[in-house]
This record gives structure tokens, sequence and C-alpha cells, in this order.
């Protein structure tokens, strides 16, 4: 989430969070950072997490601004995951707050469908807690 409503420290809390996962990947990993506030946009595409360097360089370019759309990042993660032949594939979506409508329960179930899993991080108060549940709840 890069929304408007994550300015100051929740973003940078945000960018912190995605920042740490990356540095616990292994070489032979892969990652990719979607960010997303009325739509969504690849921060850094999927490839090899060996290059740890340049996708923790890209997640600092974030900056906050937009409304909150959770559904086309969800969307862009799944296309991408399906994509891809890792064994194991794993979505983490950190944000702050209450998003426009979407069909979060059929992504997520799609997603798990595809045996990918989907954990949810709340940044700061105020967030849809019983959304980011299902939507946690649905991705295993």
């Amino acid at each position: 989430d890069k929304s408007g409503t994550l300015g100051g420290q929740k973003i940078e809390l945000a960018k912190d969070a995605a920042k740490g996962a990356v540095e616990l990947l292994g070489p032979r990993d892969q990652i990719g950072v979607i960010a997303f506030d009325g739509s969504s946009n690849w921060v850094s595409e999927l490839h090899a997490a060996s290059d740890k360097g340049y996708v923790i360089d890209r997640i600092a370019t974030i900056e906050a601004s937009g409304g909150t759309s959770i559904y086309p990042g969800l969307s862009d993660a799944n296309e991408a995951l399906l994509a891809t032949s890792a064994k194991l594939k794993h979505v983490i979506l950190l944000t702050d707050g209450h998003s426009e409508p979407g069909d979060f329960g059929g992504v997520t179930s799609d997603m798990a469908a595809a045996r990918m899993t989907v954990s949810t991080v709340a940044v700061g108060e105020g967030a849809d807690q019983d959304l980011l549940e299902r939507i946690a709840e649905i991705g295993g």
C-alpha cells in the first residue's frame, strides 16, 4: 500500500517491513514488489533475490499518494506467480486502510487453489481488520 493515508511514518514502516522481508530471502528465491494506491504498479518485477540491493533500492523510492485499492495489486501478484515455476509462492500484503471494493475472496481463492499463500500485515491503526483477516484466512 502506498496510498496517501500511509504518509509520514507509516510509509516508512511499510517500506522497512518490505525491506526486511527481502533480507530474509536466499539467493535462489525470487522477489517482486507491487505498490498500489488507486491502481497498482511494479516497483520491482519478479526476479532473483540474489540482487537484494536492487530490490531494496527500488522499495526506497516508494512515496505515499492516492487512494487505496488492494484488488489490483493482489490480481497482479496472482498473475505473476501463476507464470513462475517456483515451488513455494507467497504474497505479503502490507496496508493501513480500507480498500475500494474488489473481489478479494475470489482472487485469494484462486491464489489458494494455485497453491499460493497470502499473509496480511496492518500498518498502523485503522486498518480494515475484518478484510485483512479474511484475505489471510482464505490465503492460508
